[in-house]
C-alpha cells in the first residue's frame, strides 16, 4: 500500500470540505478524482500530499510523491535537477525559462515526471495545454509505472488512463473501480433504479393512506344509523354495528402498522434538467454566417495568420483547434472586429463568449447578470443556470465571489440566453467540471443556430462539433473530429 488516509477532516470556518472514513491508494492503482467545482478536489490531494493540514484523522504514506500543481508552480530544487531532455522533448519544451501559462504547465509536467517517484498526484494537469500536449500528457501517463491520482475534467484522459474513479461530494469519497464512462454509466443504472424504488415507495404508501382514509370513512359512517332504519332497529343493529366497527379500527391499524414498516426510499439527488431545449433563436437563410478570405495577421515579425480562409456554414457547429499561440483567438478577435477579408453576415445576431468574462458586473448577482438584456424571461434564465449546474443559492451571490468556473457558468448562461442565431465561444470549458461540460453539451445539442467555437477539449469537440479546422504554422486545415 503507497498512502492509506483514515477519517480525515477539513473545514474552512463552518464549511466542511472533507469527511472521509478511509482511503486507499495501491501500486498500479491510475485514479481520476471528480467533483463539481468547490467540492475540494484540490484540497483533498493538498491533505493526501500533506501540504495542507487536516484538521482531523491521519494520512500515512510509505513512498515519495511528485505533484503537478494547478498553478504549474515549479518548486525550489526541480529546475536544477531539470527534467530529462526526452521529457523535454515529449512537452516540446525548451528549457525553464519559458513564461506563457502553456509552457509552464508542460515545464512542471516533465519536472514531475523526471522524479520517477512511486505515486504521482496530478492537480488538473490539462489547464492551459493544447491537444498536442494534452496527446503528450496523456502518452506519458499512461506509460507511467508509478500509481496515479489525478484531478481532471478532461474525460477523454479519464478513460484511456484511468481505471478507478473517486467522486468527491459533500465532503465524502465515493470510489468505484474502472473509467470515467463505466462510473458515469453505473452512475446513471445506479440513479434511474434508485428513483425507481422512490417511485414504487411513494406509490405503495399513497395506496395504504387511501386504504386507511377509506376505512376511517366507513368506519365513522358506522357510527349513525342508517337512513330509513328506525330508533328500535337501530337499537337491535347496534351491538352487530360495533363488532364491525371493530374489524374496521383493526383493519385500519394493520394498515397503520404496515404503512410505519415501509422502508423508506429517499428521493435521488435531482440532476439539471439537462433535456431542455433553447428557445428558437431564428435560423440564418443565408448558405454562411460568415466567411474570412485571405486573412494574414503578423505581429511584429511573427506571422500569426497567413493566408486563411474559412466559411461558417449556417446551422452547423465549427470548432476551430489548435497550439497555444497558433492564432485562434486572433482569428476570432480579427472575425469580430471586421477586419479586412472577414464577413458576417447581416442576418446573424452574435453572442461572443470570451475567456475574460469582461461583460459581467461584479456588483450584480448572476441572476442579475444573465437576466439584464436576456431575450427569454426569468425561468428560462434560471433553467439554463441550472443546466449548468449553478444552485438557486449560486444564482443570487455576487459576481465577484464567484470563483472562476463560477464565472465562465454566469458568462456563458448570458451568451445563451441572449436570443441570438450565431454563437461565437472562445474555450468555453475552462475551469468546467465534468458534470458542467456535459450539462453545456447537451443545451448546444438543442440549439438551432450557428455556432463557432474554439475548444482543445476532445470529448467536447467530438460531442458536439459538425466540423474541425486545425490551425498550424499559420495556416488553417480541415480536419476530421476525433
Amino acid at each position: 500500500m503507497l498512502l492509506s488516509a483514515q477519517n480525515v477532516k477539513k473545514e474552512y470556518g463552518i464549511q466542511k470540505i472533507l469527511d472521509i472514513g478511509r482511503l486507499e491508494i495501491q501500486d498500479g492503482d491510475r485514479i481520476g478524482l471528480i467533483g463539481r467545482n468547490g467540492t475540494g478536489k484540490s484540497t483533498l490531494l493538498g491533505v493526501l500530499s500533506r501540504r495542507i493540514a487536516a484538521d482531523g484523522g491521519s494520512v500515512r504514506r510509505s513512498c515519495e510523491i511528485a505533484e503537478i500543481l494547478q498553478t504549474a508552480e515549479i518548486l525550489p530544487g526541480d529546475e536544477n535537477d531539470g527534467p530529462e531532455e526526452r521529457l523535454i522533448s515529449r512537452m516540446r519544451l525548451r528549457g525553464s525559462a519559458v513564461k506563457s501559462g502553456g509552457e509552464r504547465t508542460r515545464l512542471a509536467i516533465a519536472a514531475a515526471f523526471s522524479k520517477r517517484a512511486p505515486l504521482l498526484f496530478a492537480d488538473e494537469p490539462t489547464t492551459n495545454l493544447d491537444l498536442d500536449g494534452v496527446n503528450a500528457l496523456e502518452k506519458m501517463l499512461a506509460g507511467y509505472r508509478g500509481a496515479i491520482l489525478m484531478v481532471s475534467h478532461d474525460r477523454r484522459l479519464l478513460d484511456r488512463v484511468c481505471n478507478r474513479i473517486w467522486e468527491l461530494e459533500d465532503g465524502a469519497v465515493r470510489v468505484f473501480d474502472g473509467n470515467y464512462s463505466q462510473w458515469a454509466e453505473q452512475t446513471r443504472r445506479e440513479r434511474d433504479f434508485q428513483e425507481f424504488e422512490y417511485q414504487q415507495y411513494r406509490r405503495e404508501k399513497r395506496r395504504l393512506e387511501l386504504a386507511a382514509d377509506e376505512l376511517a370513512r366507513h368506519g365513522s359512517q358506522m357510527r349513525k344509523p342508517p337512513k330509513r332504519m328506525s330508533s328500535s332497529e337501530w337499537i337491535l343493529y347496534k351491538g352487530t354495528a360495533a363488532i364491525q366497527q371493530g374489524h374496521v379500527q383493526s383493519n385500519a391499524r394493520a394498515i397503520a402498522t404496515r404503512i410505519e414498516q415501509l422502508e423508506k426510499k429517499e428521493r435521488p439527488r435531482q440532476l439539471p434538467d439537462v433535456s431542455m431545449k433553447l428557445p428558437d433563436s431564428g435560423r440564418i437563410r443565408a448558405r454562411y454566417a460568415a466567411t474570412v478570405r485571405n486573412l494574414t495577421v503578423a505581429y511584429g515579425e511573427r506571422l500569426v495568420l497567413n493566408n486563411v480562409s474559412l466559411s461558417v456554414e449556417s446551422g452547423r457547429r465549427t470548432f476551430i483547434t489548435g497550439g497555444n499561440g497558433a492564432g485562434k483567438s486572433t482569428l476570432i478577435h480579427a472575425l469580430m472586429a471586421g477586419a479586412h477579408g472577414t464577413f458576417i453576415t447581416s442576418e446573424a445576431r452574435v453572442a461572443y463568449f470570451s475567456q475574460d468574462q469582461d461583460t459581467l458586473d461584479p456588483d450584480k448577482t448572476v441572476l442579475e447578470n444573465v437576466t439584464r438584456d436576456a431575450a427569454y424571461p426569468q425561468h428560462i434564465c434560471r433553467a439554463v443556470l441550472s443546466n449548468l449546474y449553478m444552485s438557486l443559492r449560486d444564482m443570487e451571490k455576487p459576481v465577484k465571489v464567484l470563483s472562476g468556473g463560477e464565472r465562465v457558468k454566469t458568462a456563458l448562461a448570458k451568451v445563451l440566453v441572449g436570443g441570438c442565431n450565431f454563437l461565437i465561444l472562445d474555450e468555453p470549458t475552462n475551469h468546467m467540471d465534468v458534470y458542467t461540460m456535459e450539462g453545456l453539451e447537451k443545451l448546444l445539442a438543442g440549439y438551432d443556430g450557428t455556432l463557432l467555437a474554439v475548444s482543445h477539449d476532445r470529448a467536447f469537440i467530438e460531442h458536439v462539433g459538425d466540423v474541425v479546422y486545425h490551425l498550424a504554422d499559420g495556416c488553417l486545415m480541415p480536419e476530421d473530429a476525433p
